[in-house]
Order: structure tokens, then sequence, then C-alpha cells
């Protein structure tokens, strides 16, 4: 079965280092140049401590085809971080009274269904707990026509509203809200209560054919090597470019009342039962442990087909971690980034990233051929200093050889291997048991999926495939 989750790695990834041992500025760079290294980042990054950079340094390429370098100031698209910039232009309309925090989206977008336009609140939007659907259409860029889907709303979500999860789509609404209670576009809006007061000189909300200078490109990993990202239209959910320190400029000036006052900031960061509320998720105990040591770090992220970006915050000491990259790689690393730098910045072991056993395995067969490739597997299992395996990697790499490159042989390899690896995993014997089925071995894959379906008696697809094999 495919899975969009990552999973816990099998074994410990990293080898321990001690910070105290050298100044926090050349751990970083001895953690970020293992990382390029192993072909997982490729960006900027950015340290400060109480707002003085203590690192900062650009990794990679900005643009591929003209191997363009990325610079401290290359123009990155910061994805879900605009959701997070356009929760504090609803704060900042809320202090000045021209937005209730409790209004309903009826009492702005006139033409919004009153049947549910009634019922969710900014508050709802704010933290993504409205009810709205998934399949949510775009929402026009001028005009009050909305789409009648936009006026679906799941009655239960407004109850237990913690099960909700994060819909891009719900922030589009605050971009009519705004302009209705402004008078403005969305853009004019931002230009003035973010980007000029803070001289936020390299950000901006521009589409994709506006030619930006310093604008990287952006990539996708896949597993024959990267190719250009899939551009979406810009808008209040994901639409702002910008620039590591202009992003610095901008959280620093959030220990200030000049963006909002405290009592708003108390709202924004106060830890909720969703995912991301307000923009921002909160982590009270950034150490995980129960002693006095534990941090309270909030942060905001980003992800787009060709970008992906984070910022975080650890408020009590004012320090400040952002990552940007132009390539949204396979396996997403900038929290455990975030984690490694974290501890580095509080003269905690830290833990330096290895490679990946799966992608050198796919590498080793599509150069060398099967047996070189498990050959690679077996050093491992003697010998893992080098490398982590990953659960879903494997599981990803095996439908790439299974159903894009039809090495149904080299597929059975990486499933067998998953389901050695993690036992109780029942998605690995169910994606085993599709690796059967394609290759004709009915009784295997029968085999491996009641395996699946004995991990886990919820598998409907185990079920289903059980039946249609036996039925045969």
């Amino acid at each position: 079965m495919r899975t969009s989750f990552y999973c816990l790695f099998l074994l410990c990834c990293y080898t321990y280092n001690n910070p105290k041992a050298q100044s926090k500025t050349e751990h970083i760079e001895k953690l970020m140049k293992q990382y390029v290294a192993n072909d997982q980042f490729n960006g900027i990054i950015l340290v400060a401590e109480k707002g003085k950079v203590i690192y900062q340094k650009a990794f990679g390429v900005a643009d591929y085809e003209w191997n363009i370098k990325n610079t401290v100031n290359s123009k990155f698209e910061i994805a879900s971080i605009t959701k997070t910039i356009t929760a504090l232009m609803i704060m900042q309309l809320a202090e000045r009274g021209k937005i209730n925090l409790n209004g309903h989206i009826a009492d702005y977008l006139k033409d919004w269904p009153a049947e549910t336009g009634s019922k969710i609140t900014i508050t709802h939007l704010l933290t993504h707990s409205s009810g709205l659907q998934t399949d949510i259409a775009d929402f026009p860029s001028n005009g009050n026509n909305f789409p009648d889907i936009a006026a679906k709303i799941n009655e239960d979500f407004l109850s237990i509203a913690e099960q909700v999860n994060l819909i891009a789509k719900r922030s589009l609404l605050f971009e009519p809200i705004i302009e209705v209670v402004c008078n403005k576009t969305y853009e004019e809006v931002l230009d003035s209560l973010i980007i000029k007061p803070f001289q936020l000189n390299q950000t901006g909300y521009k589409d994709h054919y506006t030619i930006i200078n310093k604008r990287a490109v952006g990539y996708a990993e896949t597993y024959v090597g990267y190719k250009r990202g899939r551009q979406f239209g810009i808008a209040p959910s994901g639409g702002i470019f910008s620039t590591a320190g202009d992003l610095l400029k901008w959280e620093q000036a959030l220990y200030t009342d000049k963006i909002i006052t405290q009592k708003s900031k108390e709202i924004i960061f106060k830890k909720t039962p969703f995912v991301t509320g307000n923009g921002w998720k909160v982590n009270e105990n950034f150490f995980n442990t129960n002693s006095s040591d534990s941090i309270k770090v909030v942060k905001c992220t980003g992800g787009l087909p060709g970008f992906t970006s984070l910022v975080v915050r650890f408020l009590k000491d004012n320090k400040t971690i952002i990552l940007l990259e132009n390539i949204r790689h396979i396996t997403y690393k900038h929290d455990e980034i975030a984690e490694a730098i974290g501890n580095i910045l509080y003269n905690k072991p830290y833990k330096l990233p290895k490679k990946s056993l799966a992608k050198e395995m796919l590498n080793k067969l599509q150069s060398s051929g099967r047996e070189r490739a498990m050959n690679l597997y077996k050093s491992f299992k003697t010998n893992f200093s080098s490398y982590y395996l990953n659960e879903t990697e494997v599981n990803s790499i095996g439908y790439f050889l299974l159903y894009n490159l039809g090495r149904k042989d080299a597929a059975l390899d990486f499933f067998k291997i998953n389901t050695a690896e993690f036992p109780k995993s029942s998605n690995a014997f169910d994606s085993l048991g599709e690796a059967y089925m394609e290759n004709g071995d009915d009784k295997n894959a029968i085999e491996n999926y009641k395996k699946s379906l004995e991990l886990d008696p919820t598998n409907q697809n185990a079920k289903k495939m059980i039946e249609k094999l036996t039925s045969n």
C-alpha cells in the first residue's frame, strides 16, 4: 500500500557530537556540510541569537539550467509561512476594529451562503477548524462569485475541531475578507501592514510570470533526478517570496509591539489542540524532557512542490533558526536539522546525519545491478555507521521499481527488506502482497495480505485484495 507519511528510522541515524568542544558556528557548519554532502539540503540557513546572526550560509543551486548558485540574497517561495503572515494581518486588523475574531464569514462576505456563513467564524479560519472540505475550489481573484462547494460544511467539525486536518484552501477566504474591510487588494494591505513598516525590501507577493531579481527556481526531487516543481497561483495561503534576512527582520519585530500587541501574541502563541493554530505550531517541550531545561518553541513551516521553508523561534531566549530550500526533497529533513541546531545552541549533544540506504541501493541497482545492491544491504546489516534505513523510503522505491521501471524482481527485493526490518508494519506486508500479485504469485500475495490484515484488522485494502485473489 502506498503511504505519504514518514515513519521513524529503524536504527540510530546519526553519530553524536559534543558541542562544547568547538564554537556553535563551527558545529553548525559541520552539521550543514554533512547534510549537503548527503544531498539532503539545497538552500539557505540562518541562525541568530537575540537578533544577531551567528551563522548564515547559502548551499547548492538556485537555477540548474544555468548552474547559478544560491546566495544569501536568493529569494524563495515561503509557501505556507504566508499563512502565518496572513494570520498576523488579521490580528492587526482585529486590533484596529476592522475585523471581529468572533465574527462570521457572512458578516464580511455578503454573497456567502448564509447557512454556513453564519456558523464559521474568523477564529475557525485562523485555527483551521472551519470544517470546509478539502476539495474546495479556488476562489475567483475578484468579485463575489463563490463556488457552491465553498458552502459545504461538515457539522461535526465545529464541535470536534481538533480533528480537522490543515487545509490550505481555508486561508484563501482571508483575501476577500481583507479586501472588503480595507477596500484594497491583499497585496496592497500586505505592503502597508507588513512589508513597508519593517523594511522587508526583498519580500513580495507576485505571480510566477513576474520577473523577480534573484528568485530561485523550485525543483522536486525524484528517483531519477530533479525536475521543475509544479507552480501554483499566488494566494494568502502560499504566495509570498522572501529571503532569510527579511524573515529574520519580521520575526524579530514579533518581540516588540510593532506588529501586534502582547495580548494578540498570547493568542497566536498559545498551544491549541490543532496542528497549526493561528499560523503557528507550538512545542512546549523542545528537548522532550520533564526537567527545567525544557524549552518552548513556536514554528511555522511551508511546502510547495519546489520549495520548503521553516522558521523556529525559541521565545524565552530569542534564538532563531530559518531554513529555506528550493528543492522539495522526497524525505523531509527540516525538523531534524532544526532539532540538531537547537541542541547546538543549548550546548547539548547533537547528531550528524547519515545517508539513505534505500536511495544508495537504488543507485547501485541502476549502475551495477541487483546483486551489488543487495550486497550493500548485507553490509549495512553488519555495519550501519554510514546509513539509515527508513520504511517509507524503501516502500516508495519499491513502487518506483514496480510501476515506473518495470523491475518486478528488484521491487520484490525492496519490499522483502521492508517486512524483514519492520515486521510489525501492516503496510510493509500489504505492499509485498501487491508485488507478489503483480508477479503472478497469488499464493504468496494472499499470505502477505493476510499478515497485513493480522497486524491491522482495519486494513480495508488487504481485505479487498484477499477477496479478489481467493475468488479467482
